[in-house]
């Protein structure tokens, strides 16, 4: 027999919290020198074997390149992923440019651009998968043959990814909105000699930054993923709270729904250069029977710095007593 599976991407429910991931013109996309971003997901703890992703990225903004106006942001992206009894392994390591317009029209309104290159692999045990032919009648045997070929255990490929982001300031209030084409080459891969496409993927996203007060601003937002049959939508907001404290300055919480999966409870705060954030997936689709609403829980942790903050500079002016 023969069955076809469909399967997604690397995702992430905190979607803003892993930008290069899902948009390279986010990187170098923000007010520091140099970003620091590291994501963990741990996800259908209660139906199967825990599928595992951790994400690392690093990423440095270059002000007034070439002399002008505009910033050039540069990254680098590394994903590990490991799902199912038979321990199926994604790797992914991703190089990421992109461009930033300051001043296309106005102060007001700014356009990016950004391209990724990725070299990725997959691998698969099948030492760990059971096979009917290791069923004795009574029970399975792992010593009984499998009688299955495999042509191999591992593949590899390239990948390429686009993406665009609009900054427009309406008023006080910051409007972004972005967009990015994944696996643009559609790249053969398979463990067996039957090829098969990996589906291009898109996504967009749209998200205002609204003071409320001094001390409260609110961050509603749209996130869409498309890639084969496969959508995903995701529909919420998070609310800041500047609080008085030089080591712990903001408070972050929110909540956000996965359209048809689950309900995503999400807190965060600001401590010192760090900011760090807890979310948990309440699943509430079909897959409750199994999952018992448990979904998965996340958290991700980003640190920026400033040039001057870690390279101290070469000259020094004392003051002068009289």
């Amino acid at each position: 027999q023969v069955f076809f599976l469909q399967a997604q991407d690397i995702h992430f429910s905190q979607v803003n919290n892993s930008p290069l991931n899902f948009n390279p013109s986010e990187t170098g996309s923000f007010k520091a020198d140099h970003r620091f971003i590291s994501n963990y997901r741990n996800q259908w703890a209660s139906v199967t074997v825990p599928y595992k992703t951790f994400s690392f990225s690093y990423d440095y903004r270059k002000q007034n390149f070439l002399k002008s106006k505009n910033n050039l942001g540069l990254g680098m992206l590394f994903n590990s992923d490991v799902a199912g009894d038979g321990n199926f392994g994604t790797i992914q390591i991703k190089g990421l440019l992109a461009y930033h317009i300051l001043s296309l029209i106005d102060s007001s309104f700014n356009i990016s651009a950004g391209i990724n290159i990725s070299y990725n692999q997959e691998s698969l045990d099948f030492n760990k998968l059971h096979f009917g032919n290791q069923y004795n009648g009574s029970s399975f045997d792992p010593l009984m043959p499998s009688n299955e070929t495999f042509y191999s255990d591992q593949y590899h490929f390239w990948d390429f990814s686009v993406g665009g982001k609009i900054n427009y300031q309406l008023k006080k209030t910051p409007l972004i909105i972005g967009f990015a084409f994944h696996h643009l080459n559609q790249t053969k891969n398979s463990f067996q000699q039957i090829q098969n496409s990996l589906d291009s993927k898109y996504n967009l996203y749209i998200y205002p930054i609204i003071n409320i007060n001094k001390d409260w601003s609110a961050i509603p937002s749209v996130y869409y993923f498309h890639q084969g049959k496969y959508n995903e939508l995701f529909i919420g907001s998070m609310f800041e709270k500047k609080l008085n404290d030089l080591e712990l300055s903001i408070l972050r919480f929110g909540i956000t729904s996965r359209i048809k999966d689950a309900i995503i409870y999400r807190i965060g705060v600001r401590y010192q250069d760090f900011d760090i954030e807890f979310s948990y997936d309440m699943n509430y689709s079909s897959l409750t029977v199994a999952s018992r609403s448990i979904g998965a829980f996340e958290i991700s942790i980003i640190y920026q710095l400033f040039n001057n903050s870690y390279f101290p500079s070469k000259k020094t002016t004392c003051p002068v007593f009289i």
